[in-house]
């Protein structure tokens, strides 16, 4: 029996239902977060468990203090390529600190966004701009996979110089790691059009990780082999004060993609009561989950469209759906800890590069082209910046194209009259 509320076609469950259907799916969440959440890690080029802590960490506090009640708070996959390119981080005394600070830095600037009610001045971006941006990025993500699914570590001064490289040195690729991950490819491809839907993503991680450990493939690079695979949850820590002013601008750009990717969630996903979200307390809460995730241990955080995308989609009807996901992820760590190490690098590769694959969107591209001159320049100019250089330049630039573009929009709708005072003491 449900309840409809004054909303036209909403319907209230009652709380025995919800609990039900929130249970699964935050399980469903959860776990299929484990693997994601490594990939995310390594996609920042950063100790893969930290991503993982990210994506508990940023669910759980989202889940409490966002105005959505959906909305999943992990790190998407725009912020850890920013990550990735931020040398103040990897080329700092302790990365590991400085990739924590960071996270409370871009934590700090989003709530201060969401207390000054900021969530309006996202209408400023142009679309051109995010086409071109997030379809760099889905490149990006896939060219920057190419050494873990290859077992090649290529050289060069971008991810295109690096992927060329890879490219005109097959006789050292190293092709067990390779059949790894085109199987995982063509095992997630295959699993998520069965019933198990999104989990075929982590059975296809599962099924390759075992070969690979069965069968003693030892050159195949294992997560173990990078980062050691602690069965406990981390610990608090303080961040790094004298790294603020070289992580300042990069925490900047970390948030205007978070805030941008989290207003898109804000727009399209209606809470249980009917109402859309207010997008400044939804910057609030991204900001406190930042915050929570750089004190214990976790990378960069924004709201993930796909993980809000999958959570509705597995049944959820409240905010508990993403609490029970992070609660999941955290049993995932304390009783399975010693088997996700087992984890196979170029599985984990090949789990992104499906990932990057499906973010790019040509219809995008090609909608944006046929708009006019204008906007294929900044589009062109936005991607080709993207690729090229550090992604949190690239993003800084695509702030001030926006702006610009938005003032010669304005500019030219701009009307002067001349107002002529007549004899009788009107005007014309």
């Amino acid at each position: 029996m449900k309840l409809r509320n004054p909303v036209k076609g909403w319907k209230i469950p009652f709380q025995r239902e919800t609990l039900r259907d929130d249970g699964i799916a935050g399980v469903v969440l959860g776990v299929q977060s484990v693997p994601d959440g490594l990939a995310g890690g390594l996609l920042a080029a950063v100790n893969p468990l930290y991503g993982l802590y990210g994506y508990m960490i940023g669910t759980f506090t989202g889940a409490l203090l966002t105005s959505s009640a959906f909305m999943a708070v992990q790190a998407t996959g725009a912020m850890a390529i920013v990550v990735a390119d931020v040398g103040a981080v990897h080329n700092a005394t302790d990365p590991e600190r400085a990739l924590f600070t960071l996270a409370i830095l871009t934590g700090i600037v989003m709530a201060v966004a969401g207390l000054l009610q900021l969530g309006s001045i996202l209408r400023f971006v142009s679309n051109a701009v995010m086409v071109g941006f997030i379809n760099a990025v889905g490149i990006n993500i896939v060219l920057g996979q190419l050494d873990s699914f290859t077992g090649y570590a290529s050289d060069g001064a971008n991810r295109v110089l690096r992927a060329i490289d890879t490219i005109i040195s097959p006789l050292q690729l190293h092709w067990p790691t390779v059949l790894i991950g085109i199987a995982t490819i063509v095992l997630i491809v295959t699993l998520e059009r069965t019933k198990l839907g999104p989990l075929g993503m982590v059975l296809a991680i599962v099924l390759t990780s075992a070969v690979v450990a069965l069968f003693g493939m030892d050159e195949v690079a294992q997560l173990r082999d990078i980062a050691e695979v602690p069965r406990a949850l981390p610990a608090p820590g303080l961040p790094d004060l004298g790294l603020v002013p070289a992580l300042l601008v990069p925490a900047v750009a970390l948030a205007f993609v978070g805030l941008v990717q989290g207003a898109g969630i804000s727009a399209n996903f209606v809470n249980p009561d009917g109402k859309y979200p207010d997008a400044s307390q939804d910057f609030i809460g991204q900001g406190a989950a930042n915050i929570a995730s750089g004190l214990f241990s976790g990378m960069p955080v924004g709201g993930s469209m796909s993980a809000t995308a999958l959570v509705t989609s597995a049944g959820a009807k409240s905010r508990q759906a993403n609490l029970i996901a992070g609660v999941v992820m955290a049993l995932v760590i304390l009783i399975f800890g010693g088997a996700v190490g087992l984890v196979a690098m170029p599985a984990i590769a090949g789990l992104l590069m499906v990932v990057g694959y499906r973010t790019v969107k040509p219809h995008d591209l090609v909608s944006v082209w046929k708009t006019g001159r204008t906007q294929q320049v900044v589009m062109t100019v936005t991607f080709v910046l993207t690729m090229i250089i550090p992604l949190q330049n690239a993003v800084m630039a695509g702030v001030g194209i926006s702006v610009i573009l938005y003032v010669i929009l304005q500019y030219n709708r701009v009307e002067i009259k001349h107002l002529i005072p007549q004899a009788d003491g009107s005007i014309i």
